[in-house]
C-alpha cells in the first residue's frame, strides 16, 4: 500500500490542531486581558470624581475660577458620555475580532484598547487633581486672608503705639501700610467671590511686600536712634572735643578735622532723608560708614592726646640721654688720647668721635627746637613723639659705636702682652731649631734652608724693634707676627726634611761601604753623592744618587732605611 499521501494527510491534521490550539489560547487570553481592562474602567467609573465635582460647585466660584471649573466638569462629562462608551465598543470588538483567525489584528486592538483606557484614566487624574487645586486655593486663600488681618491689624498698632520710634519715616510707612490694604480688601473681595485665579495674583505680591514692611518696621528704630539720638551726641561730643583740645594747644596733623566733622553732620543728614523715603538698606549702609568716620576722628584725638603724655614722660628721658652720650663721648676724648700717647690708632678712632660729638650737637639741638616748639604752642604731638624715637635710636647707635671704640681702645694693652708673648715664643723656637741643627754636627746647610732662617731671624729683630717703640702699631705688629709664626711653620717642616734627608744619606754611605771596592757604579754613585753632601750640602740630591745605585746590589735598601727612620 502507498504511505506518501497518508502521510501528508496526516501532516495537514496535525498542523491544523496545532493552530487550532494556538487560536484558542489567544482567544481565551484576549478574552482575559480585555475583561481585566473592563474591571479597570469599572473602578475608574466608580471613583468619587463625580462628588468631587459636586463639592466645586460649593466653592461659589467665579471669573477665571470657575471657567477653570467648568472646564474641569465639561471635561468628565466628555469622558462618562463619550470616552467610557467609546471604550466599552472597542472592547466588543476585540472579543469579537478574537473569535476569528486574524490574530495579528486581534492583538494590534487589544493594544489600542489598553492604550484609550490609559488615556481615559490620565484625564480622570487631571480632573480631580484640578479640583482638589482650587479647593486647595479657596482653603489658603481664607486662611491668608484671616492671616493677613491679623497682621495688618498688628501693624497698625505697632505704627500707633510706637510712632515715636519710626521718626520721619512714620508717613510713609503709613502709606505703604494703606496700600498693603488697599490690596488686601481687593485680595479679600476676590477670595469671597471664589475668583481664586485674579486673587493668586494679589496674593504674590501682598506677601511679599508685608514682608518687606515688617523688615523695615523692624529695622528702623535701630537706624533711626543712630541718626537722631547716637550721631547727633557723638557729633556734639566730638566738636566740643575738637574745640577744647585746640584750646589746650593741641596741633594735628590732618589740618581737615573740622570739615570732616561737619561732614559728618552732612552724612547724617542725607542718611536721615534716605530713611524717611524707607531706603532702609541704603541708610544701614551709611550708618555703618558714619560710625567709621567718628571712629577715625576719635582715634585721631586719642593719638595726640595720647602722644602728648608720652612726650611729656619721654622729654626729660631724652635730656638725660643727650648729656650722658656727649659725657661718655668726653671721656672717649681723653681716653684716645692717653692711648695714643702709646699707640699708633688705626681705625679713624678720633675722626670717628668728633663725628659723634657732631651727631650729639645737632640730636641736642633739634632737641631744644622741639621743646621750644611745645612751650610756644606749634608742636604736634605724635610728631614729636615719632622725632623723640629717632632720638633715641641715633643716641642708642652713638652710644653702642662709643662702647665698641672704647672697647677696642682696652683690649690693646692685652693685645701688646699677648703679642709680647707669642714674640718671645717665636724667638725661642727659633733658637731651639738652630741649636737643634747645630748638634747634627752637618756639613753646612743648603742655601735656601739658610735663607728662610735668615729671614726669620730679620723678621723677628724687625718686630723686636717695634714692640720696643714708644709708640706702637699694633695692627703692624700682628700683620709681623703672623707672617713669622708662618714662616716658623715653614722652617720647622724644612727642618724636618733635613734632618731626614741628611742621615738617610748618612745611613747609605754606610752600606755602600760593602760594594764600592768591587762594584764601579757603587763607587761613582757614592763618589758624586759625596760630591752633593759635602760641598754643596744638598742632602736630599746625595740621597737620590747613591739611593737609586744601592737599590741594583741591594734591592729594597731604600724601604729598608726609611722604616728605621720613622
Amino acid at each position: 500500500m502507498n504511505s506518501g499521501p497518508l502521510r501528508v494527510i496526516i501532516g495537514i491534521v496535525i498542523v491544523a490542531i496545532v493552530v487550532y490550539v494556538v487560536i484558542f489560547v489567544m482567544q481565551r487570553t484576549t478574552t482575559k486581558q480585555v475583561k481585566a481592562l473592563q474591571d479597570k474602567k469599572q473602578k475608574l467609573m466608580e471613583l468619587d470624581t463625580k462628588l468631587s465635582l459636586v463639592e466645586g460647585k460649593k466653592l461659589s466660584l467665579t471669573g477665571q475660577s470657575l471657567k477653570r471649573f467648568d472646564d474641569l466638569q465639561t471635561e468628565y462629562k466628555q469622558i462618562e458620555k463619550v470616552d467610557f462608551k467609546a471604550f466599552d465598543q472597542r472592547a466588543e470588538d476585540v472579543l469579537f475580532e478574537s473569535k476569528g483567525w486574524n490574530v495579528v489584528k486581534a492583538k494590534q486592538s487589544l493594544k489600542n484598547l489598553n492604550a484609550l483606557l490609559d488615556q481615559i484614566a490620565g484625564h480622570i487624574v487631571d480632573v480631580r487633581q484640578g479640583i482638589e487645586a482650587l479647593q486647595r486655593m479657596d482653603a489658603e486663600h481664607r486662611e491668608a486672608v484671616k492671616k493677613l488681618e491679623v497682621e495688618y491689624q498688628t501693624l497698625r498698632k505697632t505704627l500707633l503705639t510706637r510712632n515715636f520710634e519710626f521718626g520721619e519715616s512714620i508717613d510713609k510707612l503709613e502709606e505703604m501700610l494703606a496700600s498693603l490694604e488697599d490690596d488686601f480688601d481687593e485680595f479679600t473681595h476676590l477670595t469671597e467671590q471664589g475668583d481664586h485665579t485674579a486673587a493668586s495674583d494679589i496674593y504674590t505680591q501682598l506677601h511679599t511686600e508685608t514682608e518687606r514692611l515688617e523688615r523695615i518696621i523692624d529695622q528702623i528704630p535701630i537706624v533711626e536712634k543712630q541718626i537722631q539720638t547716637d550721631f547727633p551726641a557723638q557729633i556734639k561730643e566730638l566738636e566740643a572735643a575738637f574745640q577744647q583740645l585746640t584750646a589746650d594747644g593741641y596741633l594735628f596733623p590732618n589740618k581737615r578735622l573740622a570739615t570732616e566733622i561737619a561732614g559728618v553732620e552732612t552724612s547724617r543728614v542725607i542718611t536721615n532723608n534716605m530713611l524717611r523715603d524707607l531706603a532702609i538698606d541704603d541708610a544701614a549702609a551709611n550708618t555703618e560708614v558714619i560710625s567709621q568716620q567718628i571712629d577715625n576722628l576719635y582715634a585721631q584725638f586719642q593719638v595726640e592726646m595720647d602722644a602728648k603724655k608720652e612726650v611729656g614722660h619721654t622729654k626729660k628721658q631724652i635730656e638725660t640721654f643727650i648729656n650722658h652720650a656727649r659725657h661718655q663721648n668726653h671721656l672717649l676724648m681723653i681716653e684716645l688720647d692717653r692711648i695714643g700717647q702709646r699707640y699708633i690708632l688705626t681705625d679713624h678712632e678720633e675722626a670717628k668721635t668728633q663725628e659723634f660729638a657732631q651727631q650729639i650737637k645737632q640730636i641736642e639741638t633739634d632737641y631744644r627746637q622741639t621743646v621750644l616748639d611745645i612751650q610756644f604752642g606749634k608742636a604736634i604731638y605724635s610728631q614729636i613723639g615719632e622725632q623723640f624715637e629717632k632720638f633715641e635710636d641715633d643716641l642708642t647707635d652713638v652710644e653702642e659705636k662709643q662702647q665698641d671704640i672704647w672697647e677696642a681702645l682696652q683690649g690693646l694693652k692685652d693685645r701688646e702682652k699677648d703679642a709680647q708673648k707669642q714674640f718671645e715664643k717665636a724667638a725661642f723656637s727659633v733658637r731651639d731649631i738652630k741649636r737643634e741643627v747645630e748638634h747634627w754636627n752637618l756639613p753646612g746647610l743648603p742655601s735656601d734652608y739658610r735663607h728662610l732662617y735668615e729671614r726669620i731671624i730679620n723678621q723677628i729683630d724687625r718686630l723686636d724693634r717695634a714692640l720696643q717703640n714708644s709708640h706702637i702699631n699694633m695692627n703692624e705688629v700682628k700683620t709681623q707676627l703672623d707672617s713669622i709664626q708662618a714662616d716658623i711653620v715653614t722652617l720647622k717642616h724644612a727642618t724636618d726634611r733635613l734632618y731626614y734627608d741628611a742621615r738617610f744619606a748618612e745611613q747609605l754611605f754606610q752600606s755602600s761601604n760593602r760594594y764600592r771596592m768591587n762594584d764601579r757604579a757603587i763607587s761613582e754613585a757614592y763618589n758624586e753623592a759625596l760630591m752633593a753632601y759635602q760641598n754643596h750640602f744638598d742632602f736630599a740630591h746625595a740621597r737620590e744618587i747613591l739611593g737609586a745605585a744601592l737599590e741594583q746590589v741591594e734591592p729594597g735598601i731604600q724601604e729598608k732605611i726609611s722604616a728605621q727612620l720613622d
